[in-house]
């Protein structure tokens, strides 16, 4: 080949490798789009969609957390990409009544729970009773309501003791599914917390040991947890943009907890529970006034001589 034809080609064959890894450093400098957890919008997403039901079934105005997603407080929790944990269509800022909805109607997720078993049987006795059931687990949910109000209540004595405050409109409300038992919490009427209690080795799948559990949490999502010292239960966390993510160990009672909280109102939560328990040991206050500056002892100038009565000794008398 003469070489005048050699050039052309070796500059051609030189242009097409050179576009080809412009074009793939093109790509690579694109980022995907993040995803919130399970699929669903962020906060500020979910905080819009809530502000319009929190009115409903409330007394009052709901309190309104930051819209901003700043750090939470435990904000050395490692960082993942997205949470991925398991909202089953519910998001942070639904009123109980939202939450209801979502589980309770007519081909919602409880159905949904009860479908598969109900398509296996025929028509008769079995079947009225599991539709029964199904039911039945509607109307628990919706009556599964506690207000920590004044009075205290039989959870103070559970795992979920650190989870919740009086006197400062909180609420739970509790479903139990197939392995595991949902926890709602609720600040004025708007959802801000999960708490999943799941069975170790139960249907749920997370594992026979809170180890184990760890492990599919990590994978689930998308990297290993960071221990949290000081925590009631030994607790491992994650975080991604707008969800705080709590794993926490109650092997003690063959369950693992497994948390998903909303980011602003996690930050938010000083002045969101402004109110505070009374402790039923201090003093009452006008105790402390009075006791203020100490209590004087008569005694306080000093030792009594000791008479002699008390000594048992009589003292000679005087010589003249």
């Amino acid at each position: 080949m003469k070489r005048s034809h050699v050039l052309p080609l070796a500059l051609a064959a030189f242009a097409g490798i050179f576009a080809a890894h412009a074009s793939g450093c093109a790509a690579a400098s694109k980022a995907p789009t993040q995803a919130s957890p399970g699929g669903e919008p962020t906060s500020d997403e979910s905080s819009g969609s809530g502000g319009e039901g929190s009115g409903s079934g409330g007394s009052g105005a709901s309190p309104s957390p930051r819209s901003d997603t700043s750090p939470a407080p435990a904000g050395t929790a490692a960082v993942v990409s997205a949470g991925a944990g398991t909202m089953d269509g519910v998001k942070f800022g639904m009123t109980r009544n939202d939450v209801f909805r979502v589980y309770n109607e007519s081909g919602g997720i409880i159905d949904k729970d009860y479908d598969a078993v109900l398509r296996k049987m025929q028509p008769g006795v079995q079947m009225k009773a599991t539709e029964a059931e199904r039911d039945n687990v509607k109307r628990g949910f919706e009556r599964s309501v506690i207000e920590f109000k004044d009075l205290p209540t039989g959870l103070d004595s559970t795992g979920l003791r650190a989870e919740y405050s009086y006197k400062n409109r909180e609420s739970i409300a509790i479903l139990d599914r197939p392995g595991k038992r949902r926890i709602f919490f609720f600040i004025g009427d708007r959802l801000w917390k999960l708490y999943d209690e799941v069975k170790l080795a139960g249907a749920a799948g997370i594992g026979a040991s809170y180890k184990e559990a760890l492990t599919k949490l990590g994978a689930q999502f998308g990297g290993a947890g960071k221990a949290v010292a000081g925590a009631p239960f030994p607790t491992t966390e994650w975080q991604d943009a707008s969800t705080h993510m709590r794993a926490v160990d109650r092997s003690s009672e063959k369950v693992v907890g497994v948390v998903l909280e909303e980011k602003s109102t996690l930050a938010n939560l000083p002045q969101l529970r402004s109110a505070k328990v009374d402790d039923p040991f201090a003093i009452d206050p006008s105790i402390s006034a009075v006791t203020k500056g100490g209590i004087s002892d008569p005694n306080a100038g000093g030792a009594p001589t000791a008479t002699a009565s008390a000594s048992g000794k009589v003292k000679p008398p005087k010589k003249k």
